[in-house]
């Protein structure tokens, strides 16, 4: 007899997976998917999963645990190719008279025909497939279809966004509507009331069966599923629009480190990249942040360039000015791998002079400043966006912005019209004398893809046509004024362009994977060059990809 559960996540803790940002499996024990640091019960510490990363080929994963302030599991040694499934299944023990059962999936890729479970041996499992509506849950036992399950999907932030019981067929089914930007989470349980027996000298009456798939939000035929109104601007490109721009490898040598939330900038035909977050996602310390400062010539570079460094940063802004370079703000960790977090803003500004081969100390921000963009309007350098972290005291989210004439030594910060927004994780750009700001992480909204203009002649600001696609579009991403146009790279791989008019977006090229916290900057007069950053699925990124505009 089975009896079928309703399975609550809230003050109930559940196995889960997900890749970090090297691209390696991790495996948590929470409430939900944001619940990442519940200390794992030692049952669960003996968690064997596989990766069925092909129809007929499985490897097992080499699980080593981790405690940090934002995760305590279980970590592969090793990244994973995105494609296939992770899977594993392990019994908790006796609770309430009940023999707990866990059972888990993961399908890394964004792309559903990848997401593959013929060969999964789970006795409970589940099938997911998507088109361009929603999705679609079809959930085993034994191999049979369960009906009359009941299946919840969660977000990210571990709310639950749909609940459905499956039909005779053991399937169910969630809109675009439900299913969330970033990760996504599927939880079933049962209880087989005649699996009764002894577990480890215990007794139990019946058994208790869970399982938990966690997928990303599907992307169909390369592009990522929109709400309605994206969509229906969306459908507008043109066959002409799709191939403006074509993004292809280059023979550039690759980033001497995988990075992200760097400081990189073009100035004077060269390349310059500084600092970074070099460790695991949401993982802070003095370890896993750069210092380093690196060149290379364009647009044909051998190799790069060690330049003289300077303090660890990461979330910094950086510009190129003349014959120089000016780092702006981000901040250090001061905490060591494992302690609480001690994250400080930065209010510094240094000028680097390209010929002298010398930083040299500027005049400061007027507020310690980081996750802000910076952009160059003739000799006004512009500062926007971002926050202010000190420590245990409360992140302060900034709601003013600065301009300083970098012709003048020393540099004297002004005030512009206070921004009508307070967002940080952003992209600035200079285009047609105007300053764009575009995207990021909203302080009440969360991810977005709004975008406001500032202009400097009337010091004002309007509201610019919003990116296409969901909210998470805008996070991370890289805006960049070139060859008279307007581009923005985006974490789900399209690369937009801003209309002749300016009243809206137009994707006029994609590329697979998609890229956050990177840069695409100007190599020659018909391309640009992607740099760094990370992608959801598989991790950070060493190789340089030429944006081509056709």
């Amino acid at each position: 007899m089975l009896s079928l559960l309703a399975p609550q996540s809230a003050n109930a803790h559940f196995p889960w997976l997900a890749l970090d940002d090297e691209g390696k499996p991790i495996l948590f024990f929470g409430e939900g998917l944001d619940d990442r640091t519940y200390h794992l019960p030692e049952s669960m510490s003996q968690f064997e999963l596989k990766h069925a990363h092909s129809k007929d080929q499985t490897k097992p994963l080499q699980l080593q645990p981790v405690s940090t302030d934002d995760l305590v599991g279980l970590r592969s040694a090793h990244s994973v190719k995105p494609t296939g499934c992770i899977y594993g299944t392990q019994t908790y023990g006796v609770y309430h008279g009940s023999k707990l059962v866990y059972y888990v999936q993961h399908f890394p890729s964004l792309d559903p025909a990848t997401w593959t479970t013929g060969n999964i041996p789970n006795k409970l499992r589940a099938k997911v497939t998507a088109d361009k509506d929603g999705i679609q849950v079809s959930v085993f036992w034994q191999e049979k279809p369960l009906s009359d399950a009941e299946v919840k999907l969660f977000c990210d932030e571990g709310h639950e966004e749909g609940s459905a019981k499956t039909d005779e067929n053991g399937v169910v089914t969630f809109t675009n509507q439900q299913v969330e930007p970033g990760l996504n989470a599927i939880l079933v349980g049962f209880t087989d009331k005649q699996a009764s027996g002894t577990f480890k000298e215990q007794s139990f009456q019946a058994t208790s069966n869970y399982l938990t798939v966690t997928f990303p939000r599907p992307q169909i035929n390369g592009k990522a599923n929109h709400n309605d109104s994206a969509h229906t601007r969306e459908s507008k490109m043109t066959k002409s629009n799709e191939s403006s721009v074509a993004v292809k490898t280059s023979s550039l040598p690759e980033l001497p480190t995988e990075l992200t939330s760097f400081g990189g900038t073009v100035a004077n035909g060269t390349l310059f990249v500084y600092g970074g977050h070099v460790g695991n996602a949401h993982s802070y310390s003095t370890a896993e942040q750069s210092n380093a400062f690196w060149s290379l010539d364009l647009p044909d570079g051998a190799s790069w360039n060690s330049l003289p460094s300077g303090p660890k940063l990461q979330g910094l802004a950086m510009v190129g000015h003349g014959n120089s370079v000016v780092r702006i703000g981000g901040f250090t960790a001061l905490n060591d791998e494992g302690e609480t977090h001690n994250l400080q803003s930065q209010a510094t500004v240094s000028r680097y002079d390209i010929d002298a081969k010398q930083w040299k100390d500027d005049t400061p921000l007027p507020e310690p400043r980081s996750s802000h963009a910076a952009t160059v309007i003739g000799n006004q350098v512009y500062v926007v966006g971002g926050w202010a972290m000190s420590g245990e005291n409360e992140t302060q989210w900034h709601n003013t912005a600065w301009t300083a004439d970098l012709s003048q030594q020393p540099l004297q910060w002004k005030p512009i019209a206070a921004p009508p927004f307070k967002r940080r994780a952003l992209s600035v750009a200079a285009h047609d004398g105007r300053v764009y700001v575009v995207g990021g992480m909203d302080q009440e909204q969360g991810p977005s893809t709004e975008v406001d203009i500032f202009d400097p002649k009337s010091n004002q600001w309007s509201k610019g046509a919003s990116l296409i696609g969901e909210a998470m579009t805008g996070f991370g991403c890289w805006a960049q004024s070139h060859a008279g146009h307007l581009y923005v790279s985006t974490v789900n791989g399209t690369i937009q362009r801003l209309t002749d008019e300016g009243d809206d977006w137009e994707i006029v090229g994609s590329y697979d994977p998609g890229r956050f916290f990177h840069c695409m900057l100007p190599l020659d007069p018909s391309s640009m060059v992607m740099v760094g950053g990370a992608n959801m699925s598989i991790g950070r990124f060493t190789n340089l990809d030429i944006v081509e505009i056709k």
